[in-house]
Formats: structure tokens, sequence, C-alpha cells
């Protein structure tokens, strides 16, 4: 906001509140010490608000220039101010993720995709990959065609219940959560999570789970929404 805004600002309030009856403008002359015809010429647009006057009138209204600015004012001047993210690029996988789709920890070296938080370097053990469409999963990938994957071997070998993992097997790399049983581990999908009799079963040993898990899906987002700020891209499992 210039001077120039809060100026008009300013005048306007001190012109609405004349016509509203609560001021007239030789009880503001009086308070603010200048003539009525002067008074009469600057909220006419025939003389020029002077800044001892206008600073004289806040006074008299007991404001500052912050309150002739608007919520959206102050809004817009502080994302101007606020320092820009940081962040770092990770590296995107070269095919996507999903039914028909292997598992390939090969690195597409023309592209990467900025992390959804900040940091200055890229974590180890982090990639993207893109995720083709599965319909097993519609309610969790609805709105997303990119994936954060963690693949430290902690994260692969430490199942939890809310956690959505890629799962490599029968030649594909599919995003399941996965439930353990009495002998082996068990696949669910978005289609049957409610239904323990329909998940699929994955014939390893407990302790060997880390063989069929790849990574550990942090965060799930839109590829298209690379360029928009961190709070709007995307929302971590």
């Amino acid at each position: 906001m210039t001077y120039r805004d809060a100026q008009s600002k300013l005048l306007a309030l001190v012109r609405d509140r004349i016509q509203n009856g609560e001021l007239t403008e030789r009880g503001l002359a009086l308070r603010i010490g200048i003539s009525q015809p002067h008074v009469h010429n600057v909220l006419k647009g025939a003389r020029n608000l002077s800044p001892e006057i206008f600073d004289s009138m806040l006074e008299h209204f007991q404001m500052s220039l912050l309150d002739l600015a608007t919520a959206e004012d102050l809004e817009a001047s502080l994302l101007r101010r606020r320092p820009a993210e940081r962040t770092a690029e990770v590296a995107v996988l070269v095919g996507p993720l999903g039914p028909g789709m292997p598992w390939s920890t090969d690195i597409d070296r023309r592209r990467g995709f900025p992390l959804p938080f900040p940091s200055v370097a890229a974590p180890p053990d982090l990639l993207m990959a893109q995720l083709a469409e599965d319909p097993d999963m519609r309610a969790t990938l609805e709105v997303a065609d990119i994936a954060l994957l963690d693949l430290s071997e902690q994260r692969r070998r430490d199942i939890v219940p809310n956690g959505l993992y890629v799962v490599s097997r029968g030649g594909e790399a599919l995003l399941r959560y996965i439930r353990p049983g009495a002998r082996w581990w068990y696949l669910a999908s978005d289609a049957n999570l409610n239904r323990p009799f329909d998940w699929e079963e994955l014939r390893l040993p407990l302790a060997e789970i880390i063989e069929a898990v790849k990574a550990r899906v942090l965060w799930l987002g839109r590829e298209r929404e690379r360029k928009l700020p961190m709070a709007q891209r995307g929302r971590f499992l």
C-alpha cells in the first residue's frame, strides 16, 4: 500500500463519518488545529493532504497506518517478505509404479522433483516415482500421480499397519498395505482393505519381508503441482 493509497483510504473514512453524522468538517478542523475551509478543500480534493495533517487525523481517530490496510493487503505484504522456500530436488525413477510395471532403481538423470519439505540437500535413500493407474487403489491414489519413496532398509523392514509400501511381486511393483499372518505376509489394497479373506498372500517368511518390499511411500502428490507452495502440494502419509 502506497502513501497515496493510505491518503485515499483515510479521506474516504472521514467522508463516510461526516455523511453518517458522526463528525462535522468544523469539528474535525477544531480537533486537528486547521481551518474549516482547509478541511473542506482537502476532502473535496482541491487541496493536498499534507503528511502533518494526515498524521493529525490518524492521531485524532486513534489509528495507525496498519489500520488503513485490509487483511488482504497485510497478508500479501507478509508473503512478499517471506523468505523463499529452500528445497532440494530428488531424483526420479525411470519407470512408473503400478500394475504391469516392474520394479527398477534406474534413475532418470534428466529429471528431478522438489522435495515436499524444506531441505538444502536431498536426504539419502529418497527417490520420487511416477504412478500408473491402479484400479485397486483408487481411494488412495485418486489425486496422486507421483510418490516420494524411502528405500532405506529400516523403513522396508519395520512394517507398520498404516504404512503404504512398494511391493515387488510377480514381475510388477504395486503400492499396497501389508499385514502379517501366522506363517507369512498378506497384501491389502483399497478395494479389499476391510475384507481379510480377500487379501493376497505374499508367500515369504515373516523375517524375509525385505526381499519383496522395495520402499515405503512417504508422500503422494501431483507432478503438475510442483511449483505450488509446499503446504499446497500433496499429502504426507
